[in-house]
Protein backbone atom coordinates (compact mmCIF):
# COMPACT_ATOMS: atom_id res chain seq x y z
CA UNK A 1 0.00 0.00 0.00
CA UNK A 2 2.65 2.52 1.02
CA UNK A 3 6.38 2.81 1.60
CA UNK A 4 7.70 5.25 4.18
CA UNK A 5 6.79 8.91 4.61
CA UNK A 6 8.57 11.80 2.96
CA UNK A 7 7.00 15.19 3.53
CA UNK A 8 3.73 16.96 4.27
CA UNK A 9 2.09 20.28 3.48
CA UNK A 10 -0.10 22.11 5.98
CA UNK A 11 -2.08 25.35 5.66
CA UNK A 12 -4.70 27.24 7.63
CA UNK A 13 -8.05 27.31 5.86
CA UNK A 14 -10.98 29.67 6.30
CA UNK A 15 -13.72 27.42 7.66
CA UNK A 16 -16.51 29.36 5.93
CA UNK A 17 -14.99 30.39 2.59
CA UNK A 18 -12.92 27.18 2.31
CA UNK A 19 -9.94 29.18 1.03
CA UNK A 20 -6.36 29.01 2.27
CA UNK A 21 -5.31 31.86 4.57
CA UNK A 22 -2.16 33.58 3.32
CA UNK A 23 0.02 36.46 4.46
CA UNK A 24 0.53 37.48 8.08
CA UNK A 25 -2.51 35.50 9.26
CA UNK A 26 -1.38 32.32 7.53
CA UNK A 27 0.53 29.41 9.02
CA UNK A 28 3.93 30.95 8.22
CA UNK A 29 3.02 34.35 9.66
CA UNK A 30 4.73 36.39 6.93
CA UNK A 31 3.32 39.32 4.98
CA UNK A 32 5.06 38.15 1.79
CA UNK A 33 3.69 34.59 2.01
CA UNK A 34 1.44 34.07 -1.02
CA UNK A 35 0.97 30.32 -0.55
CA UNK A 36 0.02 30.07 3.12
CA UNK A 37 1.51 26.56 3.02
CA UNK A 38 4.12 25.10 5.38
CA UNK A 39 6.17 22.20 3.99
CA UNK A 40 7.19 19.75 6.73
CA UNK A 41 10.37 17.88 5.81
CA UNK A 42 13.90 17.15 7.05
CA UNK A 43 15.01 20.78 6.93
CA UNK A 44 11.90 22.38 8.37
CA UNK A 45 10.74 19.82 10.96
CA UNK A 46 13.69 17.42 11.38
CA UNK A 47 11.71 14.94 9.30
CA UNK A 48 8.39 13.17 9.61
CA UNK A 49 7.99 9.97 11.62
CA UNK A 50 4.56 8.80 10.53
CA UNK A 51 0.95 9.49 9.56
CA UNK A 52 -1.47 7.06 11.18
CA UNK A 53 -4.91 7.11 9.54
CA UNK A 54 -7.93 5.67 11.34
CA UNK A 55 -11.74 5.66 11.08
CA UNK A 56 -11.59 5.90 7.30
CA UNK A 57 -14.80 3.87 6.93
CA UNK A 58 -18.07 3.96 8.85
CA UNK A 59 -19.51 1.12 10.88
CA UNK A 60 -21.49 -1.59 9.06
CA UNK A 61 -24.76 -3.07 10.28
CA UNK A 62 -26.46 -6.15 8.84
CA UNK A 63 -30.11 -5.68 7.89
CA UNK A 64 -32.07 -8.92 8.12
CA UNK A 65 -35.19 -10.06 6.26
CA UNK A 66 -36.67 -13.46 5.61
CA UNK A 67 -34.00 -15.12 7.76
CA UNK A 68 -31.05 -13.72 5.81
CA UNK A 69 -28.90 -10.60 5.43
CA UNK A 70 -30.60 -8.56 2.73
CA UNK A 71 -28.69 -5.30 3.07
CA UNK A 72 -25.68 -3.82 4.84
CA UNK A 73 -26.18 -0.36 6.32
CA UNK A 74 -23.02 1.74 6.32
CA UNK A 75 -22.54 4.64 8.71
CA UNK A 76 -20.62 7.84 8.09
CA UNK A 77 -16.84 7.68 8.29
CA UNK A 78 -15.07 9.80 10.92
CA UNK A 79 -11.51 10.06 9.54
CA UNK A 80 -8.60 11.22 11.60
CA UNK A 81 -4.84 11.01 11.24
CA UNK A 82 -1.93 11.42 13.65
CA UNK A 83 0.95 13.24 11.96
CA UNK A 84 4.22 12.83 13.84
CA UNK A 85 7.20 15.11 13.25
CA UNK A 86 10.47 15.15 15.11
CA UNK A 87 10.11 18.89 15.75
CA UNK A 88 7.74 21.36 14.13
CA UNK A 89 8.88 25.00 14.37
CA UNK A 90 7.12 26.22 17.50
CA UNK A 91 5.37 29.17 15.82
CA UNK A 92 4.02 26.94 13.05
CA UNK A 93 2.89 24.36 15.61
CA UNK A 94 1.05 26.95 17.70
CA UNK A 95 -0.67 28.41 14.65
CA UNK A 96 -1.85 25.05 13.32
CA UNK A 97 -3.22 24.19 16.76
CA UNK A 98 -4.97 27.55 17.09
CA UNK A 99 -3.30 28.36 20.41
CA UNK A 100 -3.96 31.89 21.60
CA UNK A 101 -0.93 34.18 21.44
CA UNK A 102 -0.45 35.98 24.76
CA UNK A 103 1.72 38.63 23.08
CA UNK A 104 4.68 38.14 25.40
CA UNK A 105 6.25 34.98 24.00
CA UNK A 106 3.61 32.73 25.53
CA UNK A 107 0.78 30.70 24.03
CA UNK A 108 -2.15 29.14 25.85
CA UNK A 109 -1.28 25.65 27.02
CA UNK A 110 -4.71 24.11 26.50
CA UNK A 111 -8.08 25.08 25.17
CA UNK A 112 -10.62 24.70 22.41
CA UNK A 113 -9.37 25.27 18.87
CA UNK A 114 -11.49 26.58 16.02
CA UNK A 115 -8.56 26.68 13.61
CA UNK A 116 -8.99 24.44 10.58
CA UNK A 117 -6.12 23.23 8.42
CA UNK A 118 -5.69 21.55 5.06
CA UNK A 119 -3.20 18.68 5.13
CA UNK A 120 -1.48 16.69 2.37
CA UNK A 121 1.04 13.91 3.07
CA UNK A 122 3.49 12.25 0.66
CA UNK A 123 4.42 8.57 0.91
CA UNK A 124 5.43 6.20 -1.90
CA UNK A 125 4.12 3.10 -3.60
CA UNK A 126 4.80 -0.11 -1.69
CA UNK A 127 7.52 -1.40 -4.00
CA UNK A 128 8.70 1.82 -5.62
CA UNK A 129 10.16 4.58 -3.44
CA UNK A 130 10.49 6.76 -6.55
CA UNK A 131 6.73 6.78 -7.21
CA UNK A 132 4.95 9.14 -4.81
CA UNK A 133 1.60 8.39 -3.21
CA UNK A 134 -0.44 11.17 -1.61
CA UNK A 135 -3.26 11.35 0.91
CA UNK A 136 -4.72 14.11 3.01
CA UNK A 137 -7.64 15.99 4.51
CA UNK A 138 -9.26 19.05 2.97
CA UNK A 139 -10.29 20.50 6.32
CA UNK A 140 -9.38 19.29 9.80
CA UNK A 141 -8.87 20.39 13.39
CA UNK A 142 -5.50 19.65 14.97
CA UNK A 143 -4.82 18.66 18.57
CA UNK A 144 -1.58 17.98 20.42
CA UNK A 145 -3.25 16.23 23.31
CA UNK A 146 -0.30 15.06 25.40
CA UNK A 147 3.41 15.37 26.04
CA UNK A 148 5.35 13.14 28.39
CA UNK A 149 8.58 14.81 29.53
CA UNK A 150 11.05 12.52 31.29
CA UNK A 151 14.54 12.79 32.71
CA UNK A 152 17.50 12.07 30.50
CA UNK A 153 19.52 9.08 31.65
CA UNK A 154 21.81 6.81 29.65
CA UNK A 155 19.61 7.79 26.72
CA UNK A 156 18.10 11.13 25.74
CA UNK A 157 14.35 11.24 26.38
CA UNK A 158 13.26 13.19 23.34
CA UNK A 159 9.58 13.90 22.61
CA UNK A 160 8.08 14.19 19.14
CA UNK A 161 5.20 16.36 17.97
CA UNK A 162 2.18 14.06 17.61
CA UNK A 163 -0.67 16.12 16.15
CA UNK A 164 -4.06 14.44 15.72
CA UNK A 165 -6.08 15.87 12.83
CA UNK A 166 -9.85 15.23 12.94
CA UNK A 167 -11.35 15.69 9.49
CA UNK A 168 -14.49 17.62 8.60
CA UNK A 169 -16.16 17.60 5.18
CA UNK A 170 -15.43 20.49 2.83
CA UNK A 171 -18.84 21.05 1.28
CA UNK A 172 -19.58 18.39 -1.33
CA UNK A 173 -15.89 17.49 -1.71
CA UNK A 174 -15.87 15.10 1.23
CA UNK A 175 -13.09 14.60 3.76
CA UNK A 176 -10.08 14.34 1.47
CA UNK A 177 -8.52 12.23 -1.25
CA UNK A 178 -5.87 9.74 -2.32
CA UNK A 179 -3.75 10.72 -5.34
CA UNK A 180 -1.77 8.26 -7.51
CA UNK A 181 0.82 9.63 -9.92
CA UNK A 182 0.54 6.75 -12.40
CA UNK A 183 -3.11 7.54 -13.19
CA UNK A 184 -3.11 9.22 -16.64
CA UNK A 185 -5.26 12.14 -15.48
CA UNK A 186 -2.97 12.93 -12.53
CA UNK A 187 -1.58 16.46 -12.30
CA UNK A 188 0.52 17.69 -9.39
CA UNK A 189 -0.75 21.21 -10.04
CA UNK A 190 -4.36 20.07 -9.89
CA UNK A 191 -3.72 18.05 -6.71
CA UNK A 192 -2.27 21.02 -4.86
CA UNK A 193 -5.05 23.30 -6.08
CA UNK A 194 -7.55 20.69 -4.87
CA UNK A 195 -6.13 20.65 -1.34
CA UNK A 196 -5.13 24.31 -1.11
CA UNK A 197 -7.79 26.37 -2.94
CA UNK A 198 -6.96 30.00 -3.58
CA UNK A 199 -3.25 29.62 -2.75
CA UNK A 200 -0.23 30.18 -4.98
CA UNK A 201 1.04 26.59 -5.12
CA UNK A 202 3.65 27.08 -7.84
CA UNK A 203 6.77 26.58 -5.73
CA UNK A 204 5.47 23.25 -4.45
CA UNK A 205 4.54 21.84 -7.86
CA UNK A 206 7.84 22.66 -9.57
CA UNK A 207 10.28 21.24 -7.01
CA UNK A 208 10.66 18.17 -4.85
CA UNK A 209 13.32 19.69 -2.61
CA UNK A 210 13.18 20.12 1.14
CA UNK A 211 12.61 23.69 2.28
CA UNK A 212 14.36 25.48 5.10
CA UNK A 213 11.96 26.77 7.76
CA UNK A 214 10.83 30.38 7.80
CA UNK A 215 12.20 32.57 10.61
CA UNK A 216 10.28 32.18 13.85
CA UNK A 217 7.95 35.08 14.58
Amino acid sequence: MSLGINRAWIALIDSKANKIITGIDGINGRTDDKSGIFQADVKSAWGLVGFNLTNMAGSQTDIYGSNRVVYISQGKAAPQGVLTANAFPHMVLNRMLGRKDKGNGGFEAAGQSNTYVALLVESAETFDIEEPLYVGFYKALGQDASQNMQTNNASEQRQTNDVTFKAAERGDDGFGAWYYVDVPAYSKQHMFEDFFPGADVSKFTTTGEDISPAPQG
